[in-house]
């Protein structure tokens, strides 16, 4: 089990750059600070690392999609 109320940091590399979340686990839920949000979710069967892990490569894809979305439709930008 993660010992809770301790705030840990994980960083992932989308091969440009690295980004960083912050979480800690409390009473059975995990709160992990990615970009401006806040995501709490109960704790699950894989470790908390991985599951923040998991959540930041999911907000580096998101970031990524909307970046070409943006630069498809008002033509800003350069698409990655």
């Amino acid at each position: 089990m993660q010992e809770e109320s301790i705030v840990r940091e994980v960083e992932v590399s989308d091969g440009n750059q690295t980004h960083n979340a912050r979480y800690y686990v409390e009473r059975g839920v995990l709160h992990a600070r990615i970009g401006d949000r806040m995501i709490s979710l109960a704790v699950g069967t894989q470790t908390s690392d991985e599951a923040v892990r998991r959540l930041l490569a999911g907000h580096i894809q998101t970031r990524a999609w909307r970046r070409r979305l943006a630069a498809r439709w008002f033509g800003t930008g350069s698409p990655s």
